[in-house]
């Protein structure tokens, strides 16, 4: 399952989270960046571009991984 989220005129798509992808940010101990690195594994959108998003932009794509995380 993935979701569409939009960015302004920018279509994100991001896909649901697997275990593997939990395991590969397990050793970030700050959760701020822990999630940073999570957004960008689900979307492919590097961690450069998302440090240069507005802070709304970035609430939309931690909102949608929230949204991934719990619907089943």
């Amino acid at each position: 399952m993935e979701k569409i989220i939009k960015l302004g005129n920018k279509e994100v798509k991001m896909r649901k989270p697997l275990v593997r992808d939990v395991r590969a940010i397990c050793d970030i101990a700050n959760d701020f960046e822990r999630e940073i690195a999570m957004i960008a594994n689900l979307t492919g959108i590097s961690i450069d571009e998302i440090d240069n998003l507005e802070l709304g932009d970035l609430a939309i794509l931690q909102g949608a991984l929230k949204e991934l995380i719990t619907k089943k």
